[in-house]
């Protein structure tokens, strides 16, 4: 429903500080939630439930329960990168829609986004391998995707970002293709694709440090539309066969029935807040994840509404995994349960930036078991093979000129990019016990935890690795020669590392129009899944080395979306 809403300037401004604070660390803004709800607790399970039981039973709420009703065009369900981006490509249209959100603000934004063929990646020079990114990203889902869904992103990001583009602009933001992070050096051994994009607020921008979704709040107010916070979706009406509204409720406890003929848009997120969807879908991430860096509220919740209607959904996990799950030694990965019940992560720091960094990884038997210069999930996906699920990640003195020799891609540059400040915020992790600091590889063995034959054989593989850097050649497990380092100045570190989980991206099966299947793989009319709500993408895993993907394909598919609905396709 259009209406006239009141202003909420000091709100859209209010909490940017705080993310900023953590987006310059290179936690949050850049692969991570700078959102202000707490990212480590899931939900209590209630008694006598286990992970088998994580769907639940539909609402089936009554008319008489019902207090009242709104009568909509479009009704968006969530107000985070896909909701926000859904509603302003609604306000343009000039469709009569509402748009709710359960929290009582936007959802977590994340900065960067990924676009093919962008008129500014072209203009570096970066064009995009069309054939390999199909082929790469099939490849990371192991045929597990629909193709035909891939293809609208690479198709219409780059529309996306012409359209985003101008709309920061609008806000004093100057949008732009991060060429750095586009392109791999020869010889490396993975695919990096020039995807990524990025923002700067300009020196005169009275919006300067706002996250986009704010900003997008402020769009769609000044064409008379608004958030409804504080509601949250309960069940999907679906009547004949097409979803015709929702039930939500409202902050208060009451129940709204809103009528949305022309069809209801799920953009709740995923289930990564969800201990019990975890369990039950992602076990192998839960086994290998040492920390979180998700958005607390996002539950799963339009999944399974979803679901209760006789939607389909992914058959395979896709949890986002960085390798960043810094712990203190002794850790191990899983979740840990808290006094009152609630299940949540061990670690103390979401993300850890520098444990990306292809330096020497051993197990607690204190060997090697993988190359360490691969995509973020690999290494945590193969240390789930190893005692606690965990590594221990080693260097020397020398890592500032290692992380420069490097020269990672993707949001873990921000390493070689702020080394100052992220070396600083290493010797305050050593001063809280959770990075070791020694003179010695033997007394770094030792704070590390390696005893009797485990400690022998880490000093060994130490010295092992040496040789293999002097040698320029990995024989043990073929990592690139320029990821190679040398274990021999003084002070020594060491950190044990699990995944840090950061969203999942299995949801509803959709179409090349984000329309929602059934699990006859039909149309359900009325109903539209984008973000990680929506699935048909993403099997296995995340393919990080496409920066920014999981964004630019919420944000490409929400204009789809609203353009399939207005009829503009």
């Amino acid at each position: 429903m259009k209406k006239t809403g009141i202003s909420r300037r000091e709100f859209l401004k209010g909490s940017a500080a705080g993310a900023v604070s953590l987006a310059a660390m290179g936690l949050l803004s850049a692969c991570g939630n700078n959102g202000s709800t707490p990212t480590t607790t899931a939900p209590t399970p209630e008694a006598g439930s286990s992970s088998q039981d994580w769907l639940g039973q539909q609402p089936q709420i009554q008319d008489s329960e019902i207090k009242e009703t709104w009568n909509t065009g479009v009704l968006i369900v969530g107000a985070g990168n896909g909701g926000m981006m859904a509603a302003v490509k609604a306000a343009d249209a000039g469709l009569d829609f509402r748009i709710i959100e359960q929290n009582t603000f936007v959802c977590d934004t994340r900065n960067w986004y990924a676009a093919a063929d962008s008129v500014d990646a072209l203009a570096a020079g970066k064009p995009i391998d069309r054939q390999r990114a199909m082929s790469e990203l099939s490849r990371y889902a192991s045929g597990k995707l629909d193709q035909s869904v891939v293809k609208v992103w690479l198709d219409e990001s780059a529309a996306m970002h012409d359209y985003v583009k101008a709309i920061m602009d609008s806000y004093g933001y100057d949008c732009y293709f991060e060429a750095d992070t586009g392109m791999a050096e020869e010889g490396t051994d993975y695919y990096h694709a020039p995807t990524q994009h990025n923002y700067n607020a300009r020196p005169d921008s009275e919006w300067k440090d706002t996250p986009r979704n704010k900003l997008f709040v402020d769009y769609i107010e000044k064409k008379g539309y608004h958030v409804d916070f504080e509601h949250t979706l309960v069940e999907l009406i679906r009547e004949e066969g097409a979803v015709k509204g929702a039930i939500v409720q409202n902050g208060a406890g009451d129940y709204i029935k809103v009528l949305a003929p022309q069809g209801v848009i799920i953009a709740t997120g995923g289930y990564e807040g969800n201990a019990e969807m975890m369990e039950a879908l992602s076990p192998l991430a839960v086994s290998c994840t040492t920390a979180s860096s998700y958005f607390a509220t996002n539950h799963g919740d339009g999944i399974k509404a979803g679901l209760w209607i006789g939607a389909d959904m992914d058959k395979e996990a896709a949890p986002m995994l960085f390798d960043r799950g810094a712990v203190a030694p002794g850790v191990d990965a899983g979740y840990v349960v808290a006094s009152n019940g609630a299940k949540h992560f061990p670690g103390t720091i979401s993300q850890w930036n520098p444990g990306t960094q292809p330096f020497m990884k051993v197990n607690r038997d204190g060997i090697r078991f993988a190359n360490e210069g691969c995509p973020y999930n690999d290494i945590v996906f193969a240390a789930a093979n190893q005692k606690g699920g965990v590594y221990c990640q080693v260097y020397d003195a020398d890592f500032k000129e290692d992380w420069q020799k490097f020269h990672t891609l993707g949001c873990s540059s921000l390493t070689r990019v702020l080394p100052d400040m992220m070396a600083e915020q290493m010797e305050k992790n050593v001063a809280d016990g959770i990075i070791m600091k020694a003179d010695t590889l033997e007394e770094l063995a030792d704070k590390l935890g390696f005893e009797g034959s485990a400690k022998e054989a880490f000093l060994a593989q130490c010295d092992r690795y040496n040789a293999i850097y002097d040698k320029g050649e990995d024989d043990e497990f073929f990592k690139s020669s320029h990821y190679l380092s040398q274990l021999r100045k003084a002070p020594f570190y060491g950190v044990w590392l699990g995944a840090s989980l950061l969203c999942t991206g299995d949801g509803l099966k959709i179409n090349n129009k984000m329309q929602v299947l059934d699990k006859e793989k039909q149309v359900i009319p009325g109903l539209y899944a984008i973000g990680n709500a929506s699935g048909s993408f993403f099997a296995n895993n995340y393919p990080e080395l496409f920066p920014g993907l999981a964004c630019g394909r919420t944000l490409t598919f929400a204009i789809k979306a609203v353009k399939v609905i207005a009829g503009e396709e």
